[in-house]
């Protein structure tokens, strides 16, 4: 299992996660579908554009599962990434040789990094990047383009935010428990850079999120040896100013 219920963060709205794993004589006649049905009837089953398999249970409850022959069990180690495992006694619900025990012990060994000046070099980059392609196509009259791009700007300023705050656990998705996991503040300077699909709003944002950003570079400079940026992103308030 993993997921929320997996970090102490789970309650009657989240989904349930799992891999699953199969004796490879048995895995290409398994049946899925009837397998997780015969755990709760099911409204739905169908394949993400993940390749996952999805269902929605007659309780509403989601859930995503994957199913793989038992000689891919290794690819739980290349999860390591996602940095955040704080218990894998939660995550191991049935291990008949020891061999997913571990697999899991792999990743809670595995501490990534993230304050260093090479990932906020990164993050600043594709921040700035996503921000001007938000505005190139805000400037084109695709406003529902240019929120897309803001999501993904949004996404990049907030990694910076839990850079700032020490709050990287929820790297990946760092919109998750947002509004536990970093100060009011913080929180705050986040909402002026949300929108609606006005383009007054849409623009306000960008601008409010420029700036942010350059703050914060700012403040992360006095700690990292990275590239100074104030010179792009000056440009870039002049670019979104001139012929809106």
């Amino acid at each position: 299992m993993y997921g929320s219920f997996t970090q102490s963060s789970g309650d009657r709205f989240s989904d349930i996660e799992f891999y699953i794993f199969v004796d490879d004589i048995y895995c290409k006649e398994f049946d899925t579908k009837k397998w997780i049905s015969s755990a709760c009837p099911i409204y739905t089953h169908f394949f993400n554009e993940y390749g996952s398999e999805v269902v929605i249970f007659t309780n509403l409850i989601r859930g995503e599962f994957h199913f793989l022959p038992r000689s891919e069990m290794t690819i739980i180690e290349s999860f390591a990434s996602v940095g955040y495992f704080p218990d894998i006694n939660s995550m191991c619900l049935c291990d008949k040789n020891g061999r997913l025990r571990k697999s899991l012990q792999a990743l809670q060994d595995c501490k990534v990094e993230r304050q260093t000046a090479e990932n906020v070099e990164f993050i600043f980059n594709n921040l700035l990047n996503a921000i001007l392609f938000g505005i190139n196509v805000f400037k084109r009259g695709e406003w529902a383009r240019s929120l897309e791009c803001l999501y993904y700007s949004q996404k990049y300023y907030l990694q910076l935010i839990r850079l700032l705050e020490n709050k990287t656990e929820h790297w990946v998705n760092p919109f998750k428990s947002l509004e536990k996991e970093i100060s009011v503040s913080a929180y705050e300077s986040y909402r002026k850079c949300t929108s609606n699909l006005e383009p007054s709003s849409i623009l306000s944002s960008y601008k409010n999120l420029l700036k942010e950003s350059k703050n914060n570079i700012n403040i992360l400079k006095l700690k990292y040896s990275i590239t100074d940026f104030n010179e792009l992103i000056d440009n870039i308030e002049k670019y979104i100013e001139s012929h809106i």
